[in-house]
Formats: structure tokens, sequence, C-alpha cells
């Protein structure tokens, strides 16, 4: 279903009216994309993957594995290996 609507300016930003009988919840994310032909995609977000963010793709987790004293192996003493 398709619906002409107009681009608003309201203060400093644009808006982009959705028509009632879409029947989306007031409140409700989404994701938009301004592509090179014009076009404006808006896509539901349910929940934010924190993956998809490029700075976490990038990101070294075997130098935390490595540095993190915390993720280290623990250098028993004891009883705290128990072999079966």
């Amino acid at each position: 279903m398709s619906k002409l609507v107009t681009l608003r300016k309201s203060g400093n930003s644009l808006i982009l009216t959705v028509p009632h009988d879409f029947n989306n919840k007031v409140g409700s994310k989404y994701k938009v994309e301004n592509r090179s032909d014009g076009s404006i995609i808006y896509q539901p977000v349910d929940k934010q993957n924190i993956f998809d963010n490029p700075d976490w793709l990038k990101y070294d987790y075997q130098k935390d594995l490595k540095e993190d004293p915390e993720l280290q192996p623990l250098n028993l003493i004891g009883k705290e290996r128990m072999e079966e």
C-alpha cells in the first residue's frame, strides 16, 4: 500500500507523516536510509543489534582475551580442579 505524503519542516527537523491507516504503534523505532536516487527507506527496528555497528565489526576480541587479566586462566593452588 502506498500513500502520498509531504515532507515538512519542524524546527531543525524534516518530518514525513505516517498515515493513520498504516496501524503503526506510536513510539516505534525505524532505521532510515537516504539512497543516492533520492528515495528514503524506513525499516522497523525491534532490537538494536550491537554487532551491526561498524566499530564492533572491527573490534579485536582476541586482544581482549589475551590482555584482560579477568579473562586469563586461573592459577590453581589447591583442590579447585577435581578430576573425575
